[in-house]
């Protein structure tokens, strides 16, 4: 059984040493008298890391050999916990098993996490079903599913070689037994903000606002959708930067643009450039953790990112509609000023 059909990963790198987790860890009631569940536990790696007095049960569909059982003080007991999760605990800290379900289909491999599009997901669910407390190393895309959140008080970016077989990029997601309306998000040690009190305002909006046609062999804008590996070099540049024969409907490195309707883009350079003027004030304002990690870290030691087609839909239109009357009745008053207020203006003569 390979590690890709058991959609697990052993964890390598200690992120319980950061201060976000160690403040949660203490803050839990009673914490030096819980017994610690590990549902996923793997080869222990994480009862290791963790280092504490603790007792710990710990279970897994396949248990590590003895001999490879990095805190051989508590066995790790053969149990199906997708199907037959631990009752009776309350604190849980693992590192559950990611796999898609495109995935699991494609390579023929039985998926048992309905009803969500990766096995991760399920496995939350089953964890905040049973437990109050949960700590959880998992994809960092959870940061922009939108899901779980009720209980979600923190989440870290874990920036860091976090694997030995995979550059799958992950976060430390931490949940209480009481409802919140907001949690805080890291990277490593520094805080970027509140998801609901500092972020979700500079999210832009209004993707659907003009008719744009992605992946258009013709269009007059080009998108370089994904960072490479130096820096952030996502950016809005001209169509023929990108030959016509490589617009794959499949692709999501790079596309060309067009707009319908009768709408025209009078200067095409200045266009390009208010967007991306706009698109690096964004980036800046949220720290990029509105935009899908990809796969390895960057030399500035920070993830690779994606820019999805509706945010990029959504920067055009923002960028279209500046100096019109409507402009405030589709943005945040708040955000707009705060815009303004950078010495690059965006015009609005395009």
């Amino acid at each position: 059984m390979n590690k890709k059909e058991l959609g697990k990963f052993y964890t390598v790198t200690d992120p319980f040493s950061l201060k976000p987790f160690r403040d949660w860890f203490n803050s839990i009631p009673s914490i030096d008298e819980a017994v610690i569940l590990e549902p996923f536990a793997g080869s222990n790696n994480i009862v290791k890391l963790m280092n504490v007095e603790n007792s710990w049960k710990c279970y897994d569909l396949y248990p590590c050999k003895p001999e490879e059982n990095q805190a051989p003080k508590f066995e790790v007991v053969k149990r199906d916990t997708v199907k037959d999760f631990p009752s009776g605990y309350n604190v849980c800290i693992t590192n559950p098993p990611y796999l898609a379900k495109n995935s699991a289909s494609k390579s023929k491999i039985v998926y048992q996490g309905d009803p969500y599009d990766d096995l991760y997901k399920k496995c939350l669910d089953l964890m905040l079903q049973n437990l109050d407390y949960i700590a959880a190393i998992i994809p960092e895309s959870f940061i922009t599913s939108g899901l779980f959140q009720e209980r979600l008080t923190r989440v870290v970016s874990l920036t860091c070689k976090m694997f030995g077989d995979t550059e799958c990029p992950v976060c430390l997601a931490m949940f209480n037994k009481e409802i919140s309306d907001d949690f805080s998000i890291f990277r490593l040690n520094e805080k970027i903000g509140d998801y609901n009190k500092d972020l979700i305002y500079y999210k832009p909006f209004g993707a659907s606002l003009f008719d744009w046609k992605i992946n258009d062999p013709k269009g007059e804008i080009g998108i370089q959708c994904i960072d490479n590996t130096n820096g952030p070099s996502i950016k809005f540049v001209p169509g023929s930067t990108f030959k016509e024969e490589d617009i794959k409907i499949s692709s999501r490195t790079f596309t060309r643009v067009s707009i319908g309707g009768d709408v025209k883009i009078k200067n095409l350079n200045q266009f390009l450039e208010n967007c991306n003027s706009y698109l690096n004030w964004y980036r800046e304002k949220t720290q990029d953790i509105f935009m899908t990690s990809f796969k390895g870290l960057r030399k500035d030691g920070k993830y690779r990112r994606r820019l999805d087609f509706d945010t990029a839909k959504a920067i055009m239109s923002t960028v279209l509609v500046r100096g019109r009357k409507d402009f405030l009745k589709i943005t945040n008053k708040a955000i707009t000023k705060d815009y303004d207020n950078k010495e690059a203006q965006v015009s609005s003569n395009i």
